[in-house]
C-alpha cells in the first residue's frame, strides 16, 4: 500500500490540504523577540528554540524551514538575519509580523534561494510533516542553500514502530484520527533520521529528547490521542491543574530539560523526538556551541514603549501577550507594571474588555502611579479606548526615576468554562496594549478618551 503524502491524506479523507494546515498551524501567538522575558528561557515551550539560540553565531544568517508563526523569532536578539519559508501564506505572514526579516511561501523541496545562501538551516517539528517520497529532495535543498561550512539543525518528531502501527497498517478511520492530531504523514524512527542525513552530510549527530520532559498539554495529548501509557492518576492530576499551575509545571520541565543539555546527559531512545545537527564541516559541541545569553537580559534605558521593552516588568497579574490584533496583555483583577524613566509627564495606553453584561454591571477601573490615584472610571460597553493619564509634576520629581503603574478592576470573568477542552480557567478583566510613557507635557485643555470610532472629550480627574 502506498505511503505517499497524497495517498495518505486521501485515505484519511483530507481533501483540502491548504485549509487543513491553515486551521492547524496558523497562530496569533506573540513570539516577537521584544516581548521575550528572560524567565521564559526555562519554559519547556521554548526548549527547542533555546537549543538553536545557543548554537548559532551572532550576526549569522538563518533559514527557518516551515517557520509557522515564528518560533525562532528570539534569534533576533543575537542580531541574526532571519528568513522563514512555509507552505502557508498565513504562517509566513505571522512569522514576518513576529519579527522575521523576510518570509516566503514555497515548498521545502523547491526553496526560492540561491546556492550557499545561509550559515544555518533549521527546522522545528517539520520533517514529520514531509512525505517519505519528498524527504531526500528536501535534504538536497538544505544542502544546496547551506554555505560550505554551514550547519543544519532540526527538532524532529519520531515514531516507535514497536508501539505504533505503520501507516499502511492503519484503517482509514485510524489514519484519519492519527493525522488529524498533528498532521504527521512522514514519521520515522530516530535512527532512520540520522541515516538519511548521513547520505547528504559528512558529519551528523543525533540525540533523543523529550524522553523525560514534556509539557503538561503534551502529556495529556500523548496519552489521549496517541495512546502512550502514562500513569492514569498522573494524567488526571495534570488535567486538574489551573492555568498558572500548568505554567509552573512547564517551567519545571523546561528547567530540567536545559540542565540535561548543560550536563551533556545522553537520554535513552524515546520514540518521540530527536535533536539533530549536521554539516560537511567538523561539528562543534552539540549543545551551547555559541552560547551567549547576554542579549536575553538586555535593557533599554528610559524606554518609551512599555509593551516592548525588556527593562519593563509586568507582574503576575498579567498574562502573556496575545495578538487580538493589536498586541495586548490580558489582566486579572489587578496588575502592576514597573519601569524606569527620567521624565514621565504622561502615560498613554489602549484598553478593551470582552466582559459581558457591562450595561447592567459596569466594569470599574482605577489607575495608580507609585500608589497615587491618577484616574478612575467605569466601562459601560465594549470598545477600544485610547487613554491618556497625566502625571503630576510633584509625583514625577519624587519618583527618582522609578515608577510602578497599578491598574485595578472591580471584577473579572472567565472567558471559557473550566471544563472546556482548552482548560482555560483564567480570570480576566481588561486587555491593554500600546503602553507608552511621554515626557514634557504638551498644552492640552481637555483630556481625550477615544471610544471606538467615536471621540469625546472627557476630563479624567484625580481624587
Amino acid at each position: 500500500m502506498s505511503t505517499s503524502i497524497k495517498d495518505l491524506y486521501t485515505r484519511a479523507g483530507i481533501t483540502d490540504l491548504a485549509e487543513f494546515y491553515r486551521t492547524k498551524f496558523v497562530s496569533d501567538e506573540v513570539l516577537d523577540a521584544r516581548y521575550f522575558k528572560p524567565l521564559d528561557r526555562f519554559d519547556i515551550r521554548f526548549a527547542r528554540t533555546m537549543w538553536v539560540y545557543d548554537n548559532v553565531r551572532a550576526k549569522s544568517t538563518v533559514l527557518d524551514l516551515g517557520c509557522g508563526a515564528g518560533m525562532l523569532a528570539l534569534l533576533k536578539r543575537k542580531q541574526v538575519t532571519l528568513t522563514g519559508v512555509d507552505l502557508s501564506p498565513e504562517c509566513s505572514l505571522a512569522a514576518r509580523r513576529n519579527g522575521y526579516d523576510a518570509t516566503f511561501t514555497a515548498k521545502l523541496s523547491r526553496l526560492p534561494f540561491p546556492d550557499a545562501s545561509f550559515d544555518y538551516v533549521v527546522s522545528l517539528d517539520v520533517l514529520g510533516h514531509v512525505g517519505f517520497e519528498e524527504k531526500d529532495q528536501v535534504l538536497a535543498e538544505i544542502k544546496r542553500v547551506l554555505r560550505p561550512d554551514g550547519v543544519t539543525m532540526h527538532g524532529i518528531e519520531c515514531t516507535d514502530r514497536a508501539t505504533q502501527k505503520r501507516y499502511e497498517e492503519m484503517t482509514p478511520d485510524e489514519l484519519r484520527k492519527f493525522i488529524e492530531v498533528d498532521g504527521h504523514v512522514g514519521l520515522e524512527e530516530e535512527q532512520e533520521h540520522a541515516a538519511r542525513f548521513r547520505r547528504f552530510f559528512q558529519n551528523v549527530v543525533c540525540q533523543p529528547r523529550y524522553a523525560l520532559c514534556i509539557s503538561s498539554e503534551e502529556f495529556i495529548k500523548q496519552a489521549d490521542q496517541y495512546g502512550l501509557k502514562f500513569e492514569t492518576d498522573f494524567v488526571d492530576y495534570l488535567r486538574s491543574l489551573s492555568f498558572k499551575e500548568r505554567r509552573a509545571f512547564d517551567m519545571a520541565m523546561g528547567y530540567v530539560f536545559g540542565n540535561i543539555s548543560d550536563l551533556n546527559i545522553h537520554l535513552p531512545k524515546s520514540g518521540l523526538y530527536v535533536l539533530l545537527k549536521a554539516s560537511d564541516a567538523p561539528l562543534g559541541a552539540f549543545y551551547n556551541e555559541h552560547r551567549d545569553r547576554r542579549a536575553l537580559y538586555a535593557t533599554e534605558a528610559n524606554a518609551r514603549s512599555l509593551d516592548r521593552s525588556p527593562a519593563v516588568t509586568f507582574d503576575e497579574g498579567w498574562y502573556e501577550p496575545n495578538l487580538l490584533p493589536p498586541i495586548a496583555r490580558w489582566m486579572s483583577g489587578s496588575g502592576k507594571v514597573t519601569f524606569s524613566s527620567s521624565d514621565v509627564s504622561e502615560i498613554t495606553l489602549d484598553l478593551t474588555t470582552h466582559m459581558p453584561d457591562l450595561r447592567t454591571q459596569p466594569l470599574e477601573l482605577e489607575f495608580l502611579l507609585n500608589g497615587e490615584r491618577l484616574s478612575c472610571f467605569a466601562l459601560l460597553r465594549r470598545a477600544w479606548l485610547n487613554l491618556h493619564l497625566f502625571v503630576p509634576e510633584r509625583l514625577n520629581s519624587e519618583a527618582n526615576g522609578q515608577f510602578e503603574l497599578e491598574i485595578r478592576a472591580n471584577r473579572t470573568w472567565q472567558s471559557r468554562p473550566m471544563n472546556d477542552e482548552t482548560r482555560d480557567d483564567r480570570e480576566l478583566s481588561i486587555a491593554v496594549c500600546n503602553m507608552e510613557v511621554r515626557g514634557q507635557r504638551s498644552e492640552i485643555g481637555g483630556r481625550r478618551l477615544e471610544v471606538g470610532d467615536q471621540r469625546s472629550e472627557v476630563i479624567l480627574q484625580r481624587s
